[in-house]
């Protein structure tokens, strides 16, 4: 069997090692845009969304790939952007099996009536190349186009506007009045970063979450599987109940804070986590500010009738999916959210969409049972119409999936 696996970040590494695992006779070409594994934990990726001060939100035993550790002293447990990414660039180096067609970006991908898939590419001296594969897996991910806040957005406003994918570090704001739009990982963690250089510093909360610190008595949160955040999902309601009132206690009331309550229990949510940010609210160093309503010539307008002029606003509002190589038909399954946690594409049986979804714990532990997946279901005999692992599982692309469900829902289709 010939398999072409398109990216080079976590999915991509997750996706060749099991495919070599489960399919040592065959054909494997491995094809990315970079020149350099990691993906977007890589600054010299083309898709990369690293900034200066990004540190991992996950500890190095759970950002690891199984049977190959994170080398690091004993303290150290949340690793800069950069060491991940030497770390993946090794992993990515042990794959000695697979065919590599780096710096070539894809072009298309399309299925010709004999069920064969025909890969387009463009190779690093501009000329154009293709091949034709049994299947496909794409692993390019759905953190592809910067997404703006959906709001009205003056045309030319006098404030810089810029979105969190191009922030690297404080510099350009030094000495500004910063708005940061959001209130997910990426958007506290610029706002933090930003405390030490702006004048001021706002941060501007749609949906509440909730804040933890990435260290509670000692252990990483997400250390082994005992560790709080791991267990909550699955054990009872008073348990539940139990590890966020010690969480309450430990962080005390968001209001003290300013910050609004949560609306959904920690056991259903994915936390952000920071050790700076409870720390500068308290401190006054950073302000709270509520929903923005619209982002008009000269100032910014928020949901409480309020508005307020600043000398730049950064957009930390996610992104939206962008795959103009994939079929229309599949594009649109992803558009509209209807590929669930099936990774064969509906109708396309033999191309297979990695990392379509929020992870809710650490990218490698969401990876490998996908990638498992796909592996067992390409080295087991295949009907034209073969049920898609995962298929039957509800929707769940815009909610948390954890690596426990994906781990349950393929199992269920070895």
């Amino acid at each position: 069997m010939k398999v072409c696996v398109i990216g080079s970040g976590v999915c991509g590494i997750a996706a060749v090692r099991e495919l070599q695992r489960h399919l040592p006779a065959g054909s494997l070409h491995w094809l990315s845009e970079d020149r350099e594994a990691g993906g977007l934990w890589n600054a010299s990726s083309r898709r990369s969304r690293v900034y200066d001060a990004l540190y991992l939100n996950t500890s190095r035993e759970l950002s690891a790939f199984t049977g190959s550790p994170i080398r690091a002293e004993a303290p150290v447990q949340y690793l800069h952007h950069s060491r991940y990414a030497a770390y993946l660039e090794e992993v990515a180096a042990e794959c000695e099996g697979a065919e590599r067609h780096w710096e070539c970006r894809v072009t298309s991908v399309e299925r010709r009536p004999d069920s064969v898939w025909r890969v387009r590419w463009v190779k690093p001296d501009g000329s154009d190349a293709e091949a034709e594969f049994d299947a496909v897996v794409d692993a390019t991910g759905h953190n592809g186009q910067p997404r703006g806040p959906q709001v009205p957005v003056a045309a030319d406003p006098v404030y810089a506007y810029a979105h969190s994918s191009e922030y690297r570090n404080p510099e350009p704001y030094r000495g500004k009045h910063i708005l940061v739009v959001g209130n997910g990982a990426s958007a506290v963690d610029i706002a933090c970063d930003l405390v030490a250089a702006a004048a001021g510093v706002g941060i501007s909360i749609r949906t509440p979450k909730w804040h933890l610190p990435k260290v509670i008595l000692g252990k990483p949160v997400d250390h082994a599987s005992d560790g709080m955040l791991q267990r909550v999902p699955l054990v009872g309601g008073l348990a539940a109940k139990a590890a966020e009132s010690v969480v309450r206690r430990l962080t005390g009331s968001y209001a003290d804070y300013g910050l609004p309550s949560p609306g959904t229990p920690l056991a259903t949510s994915t936390p952000v986590l920071s050790d700076h940010f409870l720390p500068h609210l308290s401190h006054g160093r950073l302000r709270v500010y509520a929903q923005v309503e619209s982002l008009e010539q000269e100032a910014v307008r928020f949901a409480d009738g309020t508005s307020e002029k600043f000398d730049a606003v950064i957009a930390a509002t996610g992104f939206s999916e962008s795959s103009p190589h994939l079929p229309a038909e599949a594009r649109q399954v992803l558009l509209e959210d209807r590929l669930g946690l099936a990774l064969e594409a509906p109708g396309y049986p033999g191309l297979f969409l990695m990392n379509r979804f929020r992870c809710g714990e650490a990218a490698v532990r969401c990876a490998e049972p996908q990638a498992a997946a796909v592996a067992r279901a390409l080295s087991r005999p295949r009907a034209g119409t073969d049920t898609p692992p995962g298929a039957v599982a509800p929707s769940g692309a815009s909610s948390r999936v954890t690596a426990r469900i994906l781990e349950k829902v393929y199992e269920a289709y070895r």
